[in-house]
């Protein structure tokens, strides 16, 4: 029987994950597949064929991968896009021999408390924390790190159940919250358990994310990164900005690197978030063993003309790309901004006027009767706004934020009917 290979993909048919597909094609001369629970009912003809499987699960994806196998089909490698997936596809890739990340840095990337451990061995600048998962422990942990703390839990991302919290009623309010998030999504994410992490709160809204790409025994920083927060207690990133006025930075650029060497991140792209204290001291919130979502790549690719999951995709097949990294050079400022509209049940949806010559594309995700809730995590948006301008911006710029509001305000008509 002829045997053909193929490179898996997990997570590249999510939404914002589209450019993944066409980085692959240029990364190797191979076919791209993807994986999903139910192929029939839900096709996604952008890739060469979609494996029946549940990406997040191990051992579906070696079933599903072993009846391939006996038809000639062998993968070539597994490559996870987002963190659902970063422990499914290198369990596989290590069962089948193929390489992949050691479990012990896949443990350590979705763990945020053991996450922040290796950190502080590794002198890595991160927040205080502790691990809890009753209300009890909560108040002990209180006792040591001091208010106000961040609330969240220990295995998650999109900013589910993180919370700020300034007094010990919030905490106890913020825990609650937090508890609900995961008794929501848990079991459609794979969260590993029911635990949080009670952390010290960096008092500052400068944060970045850094993308690094791994590999060959080094690392080196692919671009930065501005990131805009929702009003507290709560912390969902509302718009992203490549690239930040702090690329180059080369303290910013130490620090991110030395946290990825200190996890053992030795393939692909990794996402790290960094935030600064009104004293200038840069602290790495949490770093993520995959490329950055909501959309921060398609940016990326904008700005250096060069798909951030090329070289991804490439490091995982053990390409040494790093020296492309090191000559790209940003030619314009491209952002994600996201659509909120004011609280209340969207009466309307006014689409269809003129739009700012800065806008590349815009996406209303919201319809009429919709409930329209605060900013508090990826599942409370209205939609996406990409913008794009002609310039570098040598200091922060609330642009991104600005237009994406006055968008929004034209658009979404919230808590009342519309007048005739």
């Amino acid at each position: 029987m002829q045997t053909e290979e193929y490179v898996l993909l997990l997570g590249a048919d999510q939404y914002l994950r589209e450019r993944a597909f066409s980085g692959a094609k240029q990364a190797v001369d191979l076919p791209v597949w993807a994986a999903t629970e139910d192929p029939v009912r839900k096709p996604n003809r952008t890739f060469d064929n979609m494996l029946s499987a549940d990406p997040k699960d191990s051992d579906s994806l070696l079933r599903a991968i072993h009846e391939q196998s006996a038809q000639g089909w062998h993968p070539r490698m597994i490559i996870p896009l987002n963190d659902w997936t970063v422990d499914s596809a290198n369990t596989v890739n290590r069962a089948l021999g193929l390489g992949g990340l050691d479990a012990t840095t896949v443990t350590n990337a979705r763990n945020k408390y053991a996450m922040k451990q290796t950190f502080l061995a590794a002198g890595v600048q991160a927040p205080d924390s502790r691990l809890v998962q009753s209300e009890q422990e909560l108040l002990d942990a209180i006792e040591s790190v001091g208010l106000p703390v961040v609330i969240k839990p220990y295995d998650f991302g999109g900013s589910g159940g993180v919370v700020l919290a300034t007094t010990r009623e919030e905490a106890v309010a913020g825990l609650a919250e937090s508890k609900a998030v995961i008794a929501q999504y848990g079991s459609s994410f794979n969260i590993l358990g029911d635990k949080y992490l009670v952390e010290q709160f960096i008092d500052s809204d400068e944060e970045v994310s850094v993308e690094v790409l791994c590999g060959a025994g080094r690392a080196q920083v692919l671009a930065v990164t501005e990131k805009y927060l929702s009003p507290r207690p709560w912390f969902a990133e509302v718009a992203h900005l490549v690239p930040s006025h702090r690329t180059g930075d080369p303290v910013l650029t130490d620090l991110a690197v030395r946290a990825c060497t200190a996890l053992g991140i030795d393939r692909g792209l990794a996402h790290v978030e960094i935030k600064f204290d009104p004293d200038g001291t840069a602290w790495v919130i949490e770093v993520a063993a995959r490329p950055g979502g909501d959309g921060i790549m398609d940016q990326v690719e904008r700005v250096y003309s060069l798909n951030p999951y090329r070289l991804h995709v490439g490091s995982y097949l053990g390409s040494d790309l790093l020296d492309v990294v090191v000559g790209a050079v940003p030619t314009r400022t491209s952002a994600i901004a996201f659509l909120k509209a004011a609280p209340g049940r969207i009466q309307d949806i006014l689409d269809g006027k003129p739009l700012p010559p800065e806008v590349r594309s815009i996406n209303i995700s919201a319809k009429q009767g919709d409930l329209s809730q605060a900013a508090k995590n990826w599942s409370t948006r209205e939609g996406l706004v990409e913008l794009e301008w002609d310039e570098l911006f040598s200091e922060k710029t609330l642009l991104p934020v600005t237009m994406a509001n006055e968008l929004s305000d034209q658009i979404f008509v919230s808590g009342e009917t519309v007048s005739e």
